[in-house]
């Protein structure tokens, strides 16, 4: 390597301005830069009462499949509602799991409680974002339903109407000239604050794009929802199922159980007993996922 041509003054200052950035770190934060832009979520700008968002949906492999499902808990950790990955679908130790196995066995008061550890389904979709195709492919994650007023029971319907007049037509995925966009037209609760989906529209068939090559990257893009959707660390799912609230303790590389002097820590024992696995009895959306279909504005993507 040449030295003669360095600016040593400038490597001096580079060397101040990263330690500045140092000292300004959270420090008992594990949280890494997120690209939002790789997910699609319905919101609506501050004051806006109403609007639309246009999509196209991908498919995800040669054989015509548009969606997969996967399985996350939804739940309350500290002041945040959040949406956490469930390692028992990898076949792995899922702490939320367990348990929700031990209260469903419970009392009253248990079984209650138990259905806020309960996973749930939900759709993943591959999608382009129009207005938006330089983002490129993007993952939108919708609840599954089984009272007839999601998404998903919006979207097929539709699908069957253009396929009983012409099969194949139903297929609006499709990357080809035959495929359509999809519009989701949203409104504010005026009450509760947060956009409802009040229809969504199949514009005319048309090509996924004009660029031949955009489509050729967007369709290559190997990119997949678990890419996105990451798993918690098994410690910091042992700890929310023992109803704490982790925190990365930077001192242990670690996360604990968060307290005032940022020490504390919990232990989490799997249970030991014969549990047998029971769904609750109520297994419909809250009452908010009627007719148009509420949305969860906190719905963040970690």
């Amino acid at each position: 390597m040449d030295y003669k041509n360095i600016d040593w003054n400038q490597a001096v200052q580079n060397t101040i301005t990263d330690y500045e950035k140092s000292k300004t770190a959270k420090p008992n934060s594990e949280r890494k830069e997120v690209d939002l832009s790789k997910y699609f979520t319905l919101t609506l700008p501050d004051k806006v009462n109403s609007g639309e968002r246009t999509i196209r949906i991908l498919p995800i492999d040669t054989n015509g499949k548009w969606y997969e499902i996967g399985k996350f808990h939804s739940l309350k950790i500290g002041k945040n509602w959040t949406k956490l990955y469930d390692p028992a679908q990898d076949g792995e130790e899922s702490p939320l799991n367990d348990m929700y196995k031990i209260l469903i066995n419970g009392d009253k008061e248990d079984k209650t409680l138990a259905n806020s550890y309960r996973s749930r389904d939900f759709y993943i979709i591959r999608c382009i974002e129009r207005g938006k195709e330089h983002e490129g492919v993007k993952f939108w994650r919708f609840n599954k339903v089984n009272d007839g007023s999601g998404i998903m029971d919006k979207l097929v319907p539709l699908m069957k109407h253009l396929d009983n007049k012409k099969p194949g037509s139903g297929a609006i995925f499709r990357p080809d000239a035959e495929g359509r966009d999809i519009t989701i037209s949203l409104v504010r609760d005026v009450i509760k604050g947060f956009p409802k989906v009040a229809q969504i529209m199949l514009d005319e068939p048309a090509p996924l794009s004009g660029n031949a090559d955009d489509a050729t990257a967007w369709l290559s893009n190997e990119m997949t929802w678990k890419t996105l959707f990451k798993k918690k660390p098994i410690e910091f799912l042992r700890i929310v199922a023992e109803g704490f609230e982790p925190a990365w303790d930077s001192e242990s590389k670690k996360f604990v159980a968060k307290s005032d002097d940022m020490g504390g820590t919990t232990t989490y024992t799997p249970p030991t007993k014969d549990t047998t696995y029971a769904e609750p009895t109520d297994m419909s959306a809250p009452e908010d996922m009627g007719s148009p279909i509420s949305l969860d504005t906190e719905d963040l993507p970690f």
